[in-house]
């Protein structure tokens, strides 16, 4: 008879058959990791080889230029317009101030003085202020407008590229997920990834080529609109700064 206490051998072997399991359920986990880690990195670098992973933003550098230059006449266009309405409206309180002074001193070398100021401010200067408005709108308000709104086939151009690239994407991943779940067709996909890519090249260069040409006529619009710029300053400040019409 077995003694009492003493496990019997059924027991003792389920025992040691439960650790064994546990021990290889263990290690199944361990190379299943260590399969998803490798087909996470020949994923990545199928992706990589097939044109990088996704971004928010094109990378093409002429496309990132034009955001810049974009963005930037965009507020141009919006102050320019309230530089113009300003500049109106200093040059009409100039003219309401000067006269309110002339009407009110009393003493006579000071009225003297108000009147020359008024008169520095009045129909003639209000007329070179009409001018100056003309000039800012004309050389630095109508060509900023013109390129923001006038430019609407480009624009289309662009939402093309964008769509072409979120299209080129999700073949991307689509042909990326086949090739994990598919690996006997793996030269077909990888195929299908290798033509999207150069399809996808020579679009972006031709994308490439017609921004830039873009960004080259905007870029010399604005070397002419600042030099207006400039140009209008200094005139409205030697304007001011001068006698009454007639003065020495």
């Amino acid at each position: 008879a077995r003694p009492r206490g003493t496990p019997c051998c059924a027991a003792v072997q389920m025992h040691k058959l439960a650790s064994l399991s546990a021990e290889l359920k263990s290690k199944v986990q361990d190379a299943g990791s260590a399969l998803s880690d490798v087909r996470s990195r020949v994923t990545q670098q199928v992706i990589d080889a097939a044109g990088g992973g996704a971004a928010e933003e094109d990378e093409i550098p002429e496309l990132q230029q034009h955001a810049r230059i974009d963005a930037s006449l965009r507020r141009l266009y919006e102050r320019s317009d309230k530089y113009m309405r300003a500049l109106n409206q200093v040059c009409e309180m100039s003219r309401a101030l000067s006269e309110d002074f002339a009407n009110v001193l009393a003493d006579p070398a000071l009225g003297q003085a108000a009147s020359a100021f008024k008169a520095a401010k009045g129909p003639h200067a209000q007329a070179d202020s009409t001018v100056l408005g003309q000039v800012l709108y004309r050389n630095v308000f109508q060509p900023v407008r013109r390129e923001v709104e006038g430019r609407k086939d480009f624009e289309r151009r662009l939402a093309d590229r964008k769509k072409v690239r979120l299209d080129y994407e999700a073949f991307r991943r689509k042909q990326v997920g086949l090739l994990q779940s598919d690996p006997t067709n793996k030269s077909v996909y990888e195929g299908n990834l290798e033509a999207a890519a150069k399809t996808f090249a020579r679009h972006s260069e031709g994308v490439a080529r017609d921004v830039a040409a873009v960004n080259a006529e905007r870029q010399q619009m604005l070397s002419v609109a600042f030099a207006g710029l400039v140009l209008s300053q200094l005139e409205f400040f030697s304007s001011s700064a001068g006698g009454p019409p007639g003065g020495g």
